[in-house]
């Protein structure tokens, strides 16, 4: 049962708080509790009384507007979640609504319950990560303050909030952070404060914005012990994991200049987990990080006094180990860890297998600076990951352009996105019992322009693996439905969709700005899932997938049965289609196993009122087994191979769109391959 979000709404406007909380009340799957006030004081007798997890707050407010609002919030010490509301987008109140604290901004004119419910979420889900931070800044010794690349303060803890409010100031004794943050940055040496003497320290970060600490040296001596604390503490943190406490890439660029300055022998050991990102993907990232903290520890027990651990990032982990006259030193440590990460982990209460990859590079026979080695030790783990007889490889000169190419390929790929030069081809889908044409699915191509085409399991592995994977389907979205509009007969178009796409972008919107831009009817549109992303976010998987439903499109779950659906998934989801994987279909007619396993398939499809689609269909047997069974649509190379939008057009065009077959016999090719 979910529980009901609490939401004051501002707006001096009665007709437009009724709009707003009406739009509220349409939001799918959710329940609020609305509060309404008309004036600034009438909000804030709200606030004193209950909380609230998110204000939606009127810009205009009579004699007062939404900025001056946030900035009493922001006086008073009250951390709830602002939404601005305009009539008219307005580039500079929106950028003066962030500065002061607002967390999203929203023009009426635009407004929905769909994206009202969007911004109220991800503001809750926003002010729970500040809180954390800011919790985690309540607990350093030091009054702190973020500030962005414009000065103005962005983040502080409590102490720093206290100090500002203690200044003596006479031009700006109202305890105001931005106000004091300035006289901080103006004042030269110490800084008297209520009588107290404070330490001032500017940082400033990587990305324009810098970090003000504040260090209360009153009393000499303390302030002095306190001061190393802090700086020995910040330096530990700058140096290692958070998460697995071990060194992170910094601590391991100074450890290694320190090492080859020495002139000592060493050897880099890459480690990559294999399997790690399937156990993201399915269990979730909290799953994920607990793994990493138990591969952190079976690590740790086989380095000895010397050797270097560190994670330089995900799934990634670098060891840096002296060597000396034993020649088997270099493996046995590398041996030691595969032992270690390929016996059985319990996370929770489940049982997890992974593997690991390991590419060594010593120093110095294979390089003299740190970048070189790394990317030496870097190529050998690509390898030893292609390699099925052994997981451990060192580097060798032969294995740098074998990875160099497939690292110039990826570099290819994502140009070609860049470029938009992907190109669509679409596969016939039949209808078995009259075995005409129904629609086509959409699938990914891509021509090399030195090496040509490119087999889709290979370009799509890479996408998948370097994040490309999201730009892929958007392109692949939006040629095939800008195609399928102009086709000469009203057939569906099926397109495949990511759990990134659905995980990490605004789908929706996407699909119904592709729609509008494209004229493409929403009944012609089928998008295809696969079970992977039912586990992920359960939750905002269905919110995502009743959101497509309603605008009319149809859905599909693709690869049915190689998955980890249930039958609980099959019913809480609004799917339309079953489509059994190929794996069952191919040799249908010569195994009884896969022959049941397909009626089982059919049946249960019948059950819960989805239609089946039977992909792999390559023989005639396959027809004549599916017609008996009744299964209602197909799909595989009998039906026709992948063509191109030309040959749509003109299969199309010459009448063969609802004419699979004639007499039984005779295929009606339309691909050229």
């Amino acid at each position: 049962m979910n529980t009901k979000n609490r939401i004051l709404v501002l707006d001096d406007d009665p007709d437009d708080t009724l709009i707003i909380r009406d739009t509220l009340l349409e939001a799918d799957g959710r329940e609020y509790k609305i509060e309404i006030a008309h004036r600034p004081c009438d909000a804030f007798a709200f606030l004193d009384q209950q909380s609230f997890d998110v204000v939606l707050c009127d810009y205009r407010l009579g004699a007062s507007n939404g900025i001056d609002f946030i900035k009493d919030l922001r006086a008073k010490n009250i951390h709830v979640p602002v939404i601005l509301m305009t009539g008219v987008s307005d580039k500079t109140v929106d950028e003066e609504a962030l500065s002061v604290g607002a967390s999203d901004f929203l023009n009426k004119s635009d407004m929905s319950s769909a994206l009202l419910d969007k911004a109220i979420r991800y503001a809750i889900a926003n002010a729970a990560r500040q809180n954390l931070l800011s919790t985690v800044l309540s607990n350093v010794e030091s009054a702190v303050c973020v500030m962005d690349e414009d000065g103005r303060p962005q983040l502080w803890n409590s102490k720093f909030q206290d100090v500002s409010s203690g200044q003596k100031d006479a031009r700006h004794n109202d305890g105001n952070v931005d106000n004091f943050v300035e006289n901080v940055l103006n004042s030269t040496g110490v800084l008297k404060v209520a009588g107290r003497v404070f330490e001032k320290n500017v940082s400033d970060l990587d990305d324009g914005r810098s970090v003000v600490t504040l260090h209360d040296v009153s009393s000499h001596i303390e302030a002095l012990r306190e001061r190393e604390i802090a700086e020995t503490k910040s330096a530990y943190l700058a140096k290692h994991c958070p998460l697995t406490g071990v060194a992170n890439r910094l601590g391991f660029n100074e450890k290694i200049r320190q090492e080859i300055d020495a002139g000592h022998r060493f050897q880099l050991l890459n480690l990559d987990l294999n399997k790690f990102k399937d156990v993201n993907d399915v269990f979730g990232h909290e799953t994920g990080d607990e793994l990493l903290c138990k591969v952190t520890t079976r690590l740790k027990k086989c380095c000895q006094n010397g050797d270097y651990l560190t994670r330089i990032g995900g799934d990634e982990f670098v060891v840096l180990q002296r060597l000396d006259n034993d020649e088997e030193q270099s493996m046995r440590l590398a041996e030691c860890f595969q032992q270690a990460i390929e016996r059985e982990f319990i996370v929770g209460n489940r049982k997890l297998r992974i593997g690991v990859s390991i590419g060594i590079s010593l120093f110095p026979d294979h390089g003299t600076t740190s970048e070189v080695l790394l990317s030496n030790a870097d190529i050998a783990m690509y390898r030893a990951k292609a390699n099925s007889e052994s997981c451990i490889q060192f580097f060798d000169t032969e294995l740098d352009n074998a990875i160099r190419k497939r690292r110039t390929m990826i570099a290819d790929l994502a140009e070609a996105i860049e470029n938009k030069s992907i190109d669509v081809h679409f596969q016939p889908l039949a209808d078995v019992k009259t075995q005409k044409i129904i629609g086509f699915e959409a699938l990914a191509r891509w021509t090399h322009p030195e090496l040509g085409p490119i087999r889709p399991d290979i370009f799509i592995e890479l996408a998948e693996e370097n994040g490309l994977i999201e730009s892929i389907g958007n392109i692949v979205m939006n040629k095939a439905c800008e195609n399928a509009a102009a086709w000469p007969y009203p057939v569906k178009v099926a397109i495949n969709i990511s759990g990134v796409q659905i995980r990490h972008s605004d789908i929706l919107n996407d699909v119904q700005s592709t729609l509008y831009k494209t004229g493409l009817s929403a009944n012609r549109l089928e998008l295809e899932v696969t079970e992977s992303i039912l586990l992920d976010n359960f939750d905002y998987a269905l919110y995502v997938l009743r959101g497509l439903k309603n605008m009319g499109l149809s859905l599909a779950m693709d690869d049915f049965g190689t998955g980890y659906s249930s039958l609980s998934s099959l019913i809480s989801f609004p799917f339309d289609k079953l489509k059994i994987d190929r794996s069952f279909v191919t040799d249908l007619d010569r195994q009884q196993r896969l022959k049941n396993v397909v009626t089982t398939c059919i049946g249960l499809g019948k059950n819960l009122n989805m239609r089946m689609v039977a992909e792999g269909v390559e023989r005639q047997a396959h027809i004549d087994f599916l017609v008996e069974e009744g299964c209602q649509e197909m799909q595989g190379f009998l039906i026709g191979r992948p063509m191109t939008n030309a040959d749509v057009h003109e299969y199309l065009m010459r009448g063969k769109g609802y004419a699979l077959m004639e007499n039984q016999k005779v295929r009606v090719a339309a691909a050229k391959g």
